[in-house]
């Protein structure tokens, strides 16, 4: 009798692994914090439509789902190749690579060149395609006037890092011990924000955007967030059972919440700084400020002790979180293409944009959703299965 797992049926999902139920949950709260503030920067930035100042206010100051995606990535990425260094004792780079590009390749390639066929490209959209081709969108100009894909910058920074990534941890396998492992990942975390302060200090003073294109969007200034999910991966797959046992201590679990939780509370009023003080936050907010506020709360949630880490493990968010992907690359051209239209037809007949808002919101999740199931259904199970078959 055969022991192979039966396949789900065609239109079933391909669901994601799930060894770590609660981060999808939490990749299911990222994924509505990037939409959110991306209907916010569309609707406000691009289209100049104005908004109810308070509720921009509030979808501004959420923005760090972002950097909970790069932590998840660093995290799944850092359990895979350590678990194959204390099995194997060497790693399959080419398993590793294998597996990442049928994950991510055929489903960003699908809606760019759908994209780039589609629309009417400007001088500067078809001299940059190349370069969106290769992953480089980060390194190019910014807006939509200047890239196809002008979102794909996240994965362009992400696809950069594991370049390096077998290399790393080839570098920590031959460190001495533990300590100095996390030591210099310790490090590494730490002098991403010496390269923001460093490029802050000596190129300002600094423009809201220029700042964002010079700091936010490379990899060079941003690798702390990817390297905070490799360390976190390190303590728990390494130290799992002593981290378990400390955490069973209330006291210590409120350890770690005080930094998590004082953290958010300064992400989300940089007002408390000043006008003048605002580029200068933003330089600790994008990477150090968050990267403390989640390896501190996703060790916490890796416990699987508490009533919210029980209920952002329910099997809905796996569903959820495994369209997520899909969601990120269709959210922008759907925003824009349907519910744009819609929004400012509502808006000329006088609609409160705090109701405008939150139903366009609703609209591009539910959209979103249902084109990334089709995309699933015809990309991404039939790639994904192919994966299977070259990597074994």
């Amino acid at each position: 009798m055969s022991s192979e797992k039966p396949r789900p049926g065609f239109f079933a999902l391909e669901l994601l692994d799930n060894r770590f139920p609660v981060l999808h949950g939490l990749r299911v709260l990222a994924i509505l914090s990037v939409v959110q503030l991306h209907v916010t920067a569309v609707m406000a930035g691009e289209e100049h439509i104005t908004l109810d100042r308070d509720l921009s206010g509030v979808s501004v100051s959420i923005f760090f789902g972002m950097d909970m995606f790069f932590v998840l990535s660093g995290f799944l990425i850092g359990t895979i190749l350590l678990r194959s260094l204390e099995q194997h004792g060497s790693q399959n780079i080419r398993r590793f690579y294998v597996r990442r590009a049928f994950r991510t390749f055929p489903l960003y390639y699908v809606v760019l060149i759908a994209l780039a066929l589609g629309t009417t490209l400007t001088p500067q959209q078809r001299a940059h395609l190349p370069y969106e081709l290769i992953y480089a969108t980060n390194f190019m100009p910014g807006g939509h006037t200047q890239l196809v894909m002008s979102w794909g910058w996240s994965l362009a920074l992400e696809e950069q890092f594991y370049l390096t990534v077998p290399l790393l941890f080839l570098l920590l396998w031959k460190l001495p011990s533990d300590r100095a492992r996390l030591g210099l990942l310790g490090a590494l975390w730490a002098s991403a924000l010496a390269v923001r302060l460093y490029i802050f200090y000596r190129y300002g003073p600094w423009e809201d955007f220029a700042l964002f294109r010079a700091i936010y969007v490379s990899t060079y200034t941003r690798y702390d967030t990817l390297v905070c999910g490799i360390a976190l991966a390190f303590v728990h797959v390494r130290h799992k059972d002593r981290v378990m046992a400390w955490l069973t201590d209330p006291f210590h679990r409120a350890l770690l919440a005080v930094p998590a939780l004082g953290c958010l509370w300064l992400l989300v009023r940089p007002q408390l700084f000043g006008r003048e003080h605002l580029p200068l936050f933003h330089v600790f907010a994008w990477g150090t400020l968050t990267t403390v506020m989640y390896f501190t709360s996703l060790l916490l949630f890796l416990s699987g002790v508490g009533s919210v880490t029980r209920a952002l493990s329910r099997p809905v968010f796996r569903r959820m979180a495994t369209l997520g992907y899909g969601v990120y690359l269709v959210h922008i051209p759907i925003l824009q293409r349907l519910i744009l239209p819609m929004a400012k037809g509502l808006g000329a007949r006088q609609w409160p944009m705090v109701v405008v808002w939150p139903l366009s919101f609703v609209l591009v999740m539910v959209a979103s959703f249902a084109l990334s199931y089709v995309l699933h259904v015809l990309v991404e199970k039939p790639s994904l299965r192919l994966r299977e078959r070259i990597a074994a």
